[in-house]
C-alpha cells in the first residue's frame, strides 16, 4: 500500500508531502462553487508541479472532480461540464496520476430509473476517457453535490454495466447512511473487492446523520447567495454532532477495517483526507502526523 495525502493542487503540496515522509498526493479539482478553483487557472501550474515530482520523488496519485454536475434535466451530458471533466483528466495523466476520482450527481427532474440509465452512460464515456489516458476510474462514496451512486443500492445496478469503473471508497461517508456507527464494514466485506482508491479521514458523530441537511443547505446556499448568513449557521450548529477528526482517534475501528481490505488483497493508495473545522492550524499539522503514524503501523 501507499499513503498519501490531499492537498492544493500546487508545487508546494508535493514539497509538504515529502516532509511527511508520504508517497503521493491526491489534487482535487472541484468545480469553484464546492470549494474548487477554475481548471485553467489550475493547469498553469503544471510545469511547475512536474518540476515539484521530479524533485520530491512524490507522485500524483489521484486527481479527482465530485460534485459534478454533467446531466441536464433531460439526462443529456452538459458539454460545458463534459469539457471540464476531460481537462481534469489530462491534467491528471500530464502529472502521471493513476487515478481518477469522479461522480455523478442526481437530477431532480428524473425519476430515479432514469437517473441511473443516464448515469451508466455518462460514467461509461467517463471511464473510456481516462482510460484512454492510461487511468482507472473511482466512483467516489461521499455525497457532496448530490452525488447518489455511493451506497450497495446503487452499485448493484451501476458497476457492472460500467466496465472498468471501482468504487474510491472513504469509511467515514457511510456514516451518512449506516447510523451513528456506520455501515464501512458490512460495505467493505461485501464490496472490497471493487475498491480501486481509499480516503483516510476520521470521524465522530451521535445519532442519525446531519450531513444530508447540511449539504442541501449549502446547494440552496449557492443558488441564493443572499441567504449565506442563515443557512451555514446552521451548517455551524449541525457541526456539533459530527467532525472529521484525525484518523486513529475517531470512532471508526481501523483496525477491523484494514482487515478487510487485506481480504480482500486490497494493495492500492491510502489518502488522509484532513476535513475538519476544528483540526486547522497547527493543531491539524499535528493531527495529521498522529494519523501517518497510526495509519503506517497498520500496513503490512
Amino acid at each position: 500500500m501507499k499513503l498519501g495525502i490531499i492537498g492544493a493542487p500546487e508545487a508546494k503540496t508535493l514539497v509538504h508531502a515529502k516532509e511527511l515522509g508520504l508517497d503521493f498526493v491526491e489534487f482535487d479539482l472541484n468545480p469553484p462553487e464546492f470549494f474548487g478553483r477554475p481548471l485553467d487557472e489550475i493547469v498553469k501550474n503544471q510545469d511547475e508541479i512536474k518540476k515539484a515530482i521530479e524533485e520530491t520523488g512524490v507522485e500524483v496519485g489521484a486527481v479527482g472532480r465530485w460534485a459534478s454536475h454533467i446531466l441536464d434535466e433531460n439526462g443529456d451530458v452538459i458539454e460545458a461540464e463534459w469539457s471540464e471533466v476531460k481537462k481534469a483528466i489530462d491534467f491528471g495523466a500530464a502529472l502521471g496520476a493513476k487515478h481518477y476520482l469522479c461522480s455523478v450527481a442526481y437530477v431532480p427532474q428524473l425519476s430515479y430509473y432514469k437517473n441511473i440509465t443516464a448515469a451508466i452512460k455518462v460514467l461509461n464515456q467517463i471511464v473510456s476517457y481516462a482510460k484512454e489516458n492510461g487511468m482507472k476510474c473511482g466512483i467516489v462514496n461521499c455525497m457532496m453535490g448530490g452525488n447518489y451512486i455511493r451506497t450497495p443500492e446503487q452499485w448493484k445496478l451501476v458497476l457492472d454495466e460500467v466496465p472498468g469503473l471501482g468504487i474510491k471508497y472513504d469509511p467515514s461517508h457511510s456514516f451518512v447512511h449506516g447510523g451513528d456507527k456506520g455501515a464501512y464494514l458490512k460495505e467493505g466485506m461485501e464490496w472490497g473487492d471493487k475498491f480501486v482508491y481509499c480516503h483516510v479521514k476520521g470521524v465522530i458523530q451521535y445519532g442519525d446523520s446531519h450531513e444530508p441537511s447540511e449539504w442541501k443547505n449549502r446547494e440552496l446556499m449557492v443558488r441564493h447567495p443572499e441567504l449565506k448568513d442563515e443557512l451555514m449557521g446552521d451548517f455551524a450548529t449541525d457541526r456539533r454532532y459530527y467532525d472529521n477528526p484525525p484518523a486513529g482517534i475517531d470512532s471508526i475501528n481501523w483496525r477491523a477495517f484494514f482487515a478487510v481490505l487485506y481480504q480482500h488483497d486490497y494493495d492500492g493508495y491510502l489518502a488522509i483526507e484532513p476535513h475538519s473545522m476544528t483540526w486547522q492550524g497547527e493543531k491539524g499539522e499535528k493531527g495529521v502526523k498522529y494519523t501517518i503514524k497510526y495509519i503506517r503501523d497498520l500496513m503490512l
